[in-house]
């Protein structure tokens, strides 16, 4: 599949990777839908790309997936692909993470995704690609983000059940490690970055290529990638990381 020309749902479109995604989609001449809660930021989006059509939507709320179809309904006669970017982190020790707020992330980083995928198989059968922002912690999960690291992995096992049941060739998992966005400063106040840290741009461009070539799983970072293999046979790495993580976690828990 090329990326031109192509009907093109975005959510969290209006930062971070959402945005990056926005923009590079938008150089090739795609028609666009970005959705976002922010009504300021998707206005200065709108502006800033011409012709980009923006819903601002709580992708917390209930029904939340069928209103974004509505609009596809109403405005489009197809759907080619839906880039589910939508999601947000928690950080600190994980007896600290208040319950309300851990349940407000499962709907969106996993709830949401899973209505969504069978209401768009429901009404477009397997003619179009799901694209699912999930994250490196789905295999490898970092101290200070327990709950966070719960929901990637939960979306993770969803899309490899239904690859099991040799179904989804219409979803694709992308698996970001840290990335330069305001990811950190969402996820609590001064908190430390995990290593390694990406570009956006660079995160993007990684994405558009995996899903162009039809790719199951895409890893934007060719270091983690490597760190998950190296790991299988040298398994102190993976201590070593979370060791000087945890690290990172202690201090920020005592500076709070």
């Amino acid at each position: 599949m090329i990326l031109s020309g192509k009907k093109i749902v975005v959510t969290g479109a209006a930062s971070g990777i959402g945005r990056a995604l926005v923009a590079q989609l938008h150089a090739k001449g795609n028609e666009l839908l970005a959705v976002d809660i922010h009504a300021e930021n998707l206005s200065r989006l709108k502006n800033e790309y011409p012709g980009l059509q923006t819903l601002m939507l709580d992708l917390a709320v209930e029904n939340s997936a069928d209103k974004i179809l509505e609009w596809v309904k109403s405005n489009w006669n197809s759907l080619d692909v839906f880039f589910s970017n939508a999601g947000f982190a928690l950080y600190g020790n994980w007896q600290e993470i208040p319950n309300e707020r851990t349940e407000a992330m499962f709907r969106i980083n996993v709830f949401f995704h899973m209505e969504l995928a069978a209401k768009l198989k429901e009404r477009f059968g397997s003619d179009f690609r799901m694209v699912v922002t999930a994250s490196a912690m789905s295999y490898w999960a970092v101290p200070g983000y327990a709950a966070y690291a719960a929901s990637k992995a939960a979306i993770h096992q969803w899309a490899e059940g239904i690859w099991s049941e040799g179904e989804g060739e219409w979803l694709t998992l992308v698996y970001p490690a840290a990335t330069a966005t305001d990811f950190f400063e969402k996820a609590g106040k001064q908190i430390p970055k995990a290593y390694p840290v990406q570009p956006v741009n660079e995160v993007a461009k990684s994405i558009l290529k995996g899903t162009e070539a039809g790719k199951r799983k895409i890893f934007p970072s060719d270091l983690f990638r490597f760190m998950l293999g190296l790991n299988r046979v040298f398994p102190l790495i993976k201590r070593i990381y979370c060791w000087s993580e945890n690290r990172k976690l202690q201090r920020w828990t005592n500076n709070k």
